[in-house]
């Protein structure tokens, strides 16, 4: 049966503790990370969200459990699916991401809109989609929204010391395929959009962090007084719409 619209979530970078009650850089993940599900709960349009990594901060099982207590003090009722960032442990999100509502799957078929899920976890804190990932971009053949947690193009702040490093590999599979109508990425802590140009025929759509957000003025982790936040898509007519949402501290939509 197909739908009128495809309206989903993407929320990234809650960077959780073990200890729920654990601040990183002032914030308490846990609680940043609750409030946005919540407002994913409320937006009753949402049909399905997706987390783009980077889930833990201390690596510790209990954050990745913590995780799964969020969603369920959340009430959040949308399947959610979820890529591994360089923080994270694939192991322990195959094994500890028990919940009815999560789901494995990477990619995900909605009408004639595909969105693909790529793994770009290295080694190091930098990314690496490896061959047999953009194996995955080859011969696309229905419009796709690409998903992962490294950022494939520069941001021009600190973090792309750790962006992808194989970029021009990527984009030269990617911008040979028409029907990719964008790529969408966490790690960055930030909304922004860049659009399609010469390097990427796809525009690149950031995330802000569900836990703080990077000031781009600094060379290194300093947060920006904000609060958490999330991206909505809408596929409607074979076009993509995308908006950010913010929370101010108290869970309050600012923007």
């Amino acid at each position: 049966m197909k739908v009128s619209s495809i309206v989903f979530a993407q929320f990234s970078d809650s960077h959780l503790f073990g200890d729920k009650s654990s601040s990183h850089f002032g914030q308490n993940v846990y609680q940043n990370l609750l409030e946005v599900l919540v407002h994913i709960r409320d937006e009753q349009n949402i049909q399905f969200a997706i987390f783009t990594g980077d889930l833990t901060q201390d690596h510790s099982d209990q954050s990745y459990r913590n995780f799964v207590e969020a969603m369920t003090e959340s009430g959040i009722q949308v399947p959610i699916y979820w890529l591994a960032g360089n923080h994270d442990s694939l192991e322990k999100m195959n094994t500890l991401l028990d919940h009815p509502l999560i789901h494995h799957d990477k990619t995900v078929n909605v009408d004639d809109l595909q969105l693909l899920l790529l793994n770009s976890k290295s080694d190091s804190p930098a990314g690496l989609v490896k061959p047999e990932e953009l194996q995955k971009l080859a011969n696309v053949s229905t419009p796709t929204l690409i998903f992962m947690h490294h950022h494939p193009l520069p941001v021009n702040y600190f973090i792309d010391r750790h962006g992808l490093e194989n970029r021009q590999e990527f984009w030269q599979i990617v911008n040979q395929q028409e029907n990719v109508i964008g790529v969408a990425c966490g790690h960055i802590h930030r909304g922004l959009t860049i659009a399609a140009s010469g390097e990427n025929k796809a525009p690149l759509y950031g995330c802000p962090a569900t836990s703080i957000q990077f000031d781009p003025a600094y060379d290194g982790v300093r947060p920006l007084p904000q609060g958490p936040g999330y991206r909505q898509f809408c596929y409607r007519n074979n076009t993509l719409t995308t908006q950010i949402i913010s929370l101010a501290y108290d869970g309050v939509r600012v923007s």
